[in-house]
C-alpha cells in the first residue's frame, strides 16, 4: 500500500570555502528545478566563505539557511553540529558540486516514506570524469536490505551524496560523528544497529563530477590511518568483528599505496563499470565539445 503522507524535506549541503562558484551554481540550479521542493536548504559552511560563493548563494531562489563555522572543523564535526538543525521529516544530503535529475528529491523522499522498514535510502551514482572528457562510470551499490547489510562491515553500501534519511532515525542513531573520511559509513553502521534497514534504489538521479584530485584522497598514509581508526572504533563499540576489521584493513593496504592512475584502473574494474541505468538526463550538464563515453 502506498503511503499518502507528504513529508517535509530538508536539503543538507556541506560547503567548503574552496568550492568553485561555477560548480556550486550548477548544483543550486539543479535544486531550483526539482519537481518536489524542500522546505529549506541548510548550507553548512566549513569556515568563512569568500565573496564569490556568498554572491552565488544570494542569487539563488531557494529557502537558504546558511550556517557558517568560524573555523574549519571537517565535514563530520560540522555535520554533527548542523544536521540536528534540519526541520524536515526527511533529510537529503546534497553535495555542493554534484548534479541531480529534476525528479531526484521526489523519487528519493517518496520512496523512503513508502518504505517504513528503511532508515536510510540511497541511489546509484553516475561519475563524470572531468579529467577525461567526461568519461562516464557507475558507482554501483546494493539494491536490497540483505545485500546492503552484507556489504556493511566490508564496504560503504551507500553513496553519501544521494541519500535520504528520516530525521528521527538520524537522531536515534546518534547523528553524525567526527570520523574523518568515514563519517557517513560510521552513521550507516549505527542506523543498522538501531534496527533500521538500509538500501539503494536501482535508478540513478545523481551524478558526481570527479577528477584525479578526488582519487588521491583515497590513498596514502593519512587515509590508511583514517581507515584504521574507523575500524578500531567500530570494533571497540562492538559493531564489527575484530577479524573482519583486520582482514579489511590488511587486504586494502596495497590499494592505498597504489599510484593514482593504478588506483583509478582498479576502482573502475572492480566495483564500478559502465552505467546500466538511464543517464540521459545528465547530457545537458556536459560541456559542448566533450564526448562522454562509458569505461571499457
Amino acid at each position: 500500500m502506498v503511503n499518502d503522507y507528504f513529508p517535509s524535506i530538508s536539503w543538507l549541503m556541506p560547503l567548503a570555502p574552496s568550492e568553485a562558484p561555477a560548480l556550486l551554481k550548477t548544483t543550486l540550479d539543479c535544486l531550483e528545478k526539482q519537481t518536489l521542493q524542500a522546505q529549506e536548504l541548510i548550507i553548512a559552511a566549513d569556515g568563512p566563505l569568500p565573496l564569490d560563493l556568498c554572491q552565488v548563494i544570494e542569487s539563488c531562489h531557494l529557502p537558504v539557511n546558511l550556517k557558517q563555522q568560524k573555523q574549519p572543523q571537517g565535514i563530520g564535526a560540522m555535520l554533527k553540529i548542523i544536521a540536528p538543525c534540519c526541520k524536515g521529516d526527511v533529510i537529503m544530503r546534497i553535495d555542493s558540486d554534484d548534479l541531480y535529475a529534476t525528479n531526484h528529491t521526489e523519487v528519493m523522499a517518496m520512496s523512503l516514506i513508502n518504505r517504513p522498514d528503511i532508515g536510510v535510502l540511497g541511489c546509484q551514482l553516475l561519475e563524470l570524469d572531468t579529467s577525461r572528457c567526461y568519461q562516464q562510470s557507475a558507482r554501483k551499490t546494493p539494491t536490497s536490505k540483505a545485500d546492503a547489510k552484507r556489504w556493511l562491515p566490508w564496504r560503504n553500501p551507500l553513496n553519501h551524496q544521494t541519500i535520504a534519511i528520516h530525521r528521527h532515525v538520524l537522531i536515534e542513531a546518534g547523528g553524525y560523528r567526527h570520523t574523518p573520511g568515514f563519517e557517513d559509513w560510521d552513521l550507516w553502521i549505527r542506523v543498522s544497529a538501531a534496527g533500521y534497514g538500509i538500501m539503494n534504489l536501482a535508478s540513478c538521479t545523481s551524478a558526481a563530477r570527479v577528477n584525479d584530485r578526488h582519487r588521491k584522497r583515497r590513498r596514502g598514509l593519512q587515509y590508511i590511518l583514517q581507515e584504521v581508526n574507523f575500524y578500531a572504533r567500530q570494533v571497540k563499540e562492538g559493531k564489527i568483528n575484530p577479524w573482519v576489521a583486520i582482514i579489511a584493513c590488511v587486504s586494502r593496504l596495497p590499494l592505498r599505496l597504489l599510484p593514482a592512475k593504478a588506483l583509478q584502473w582498479w576502482m573502475q574494474s572492480s566495483w564500478r563499470g559502465s552505467p546500466t541505468f538511464d543517464t540521459s538526463w545528465v547530457s545537458e550538464f556536459v560541456p559542448e565539445g566533450s564526448r562522454p563515453t562509458s569505461i571499457r
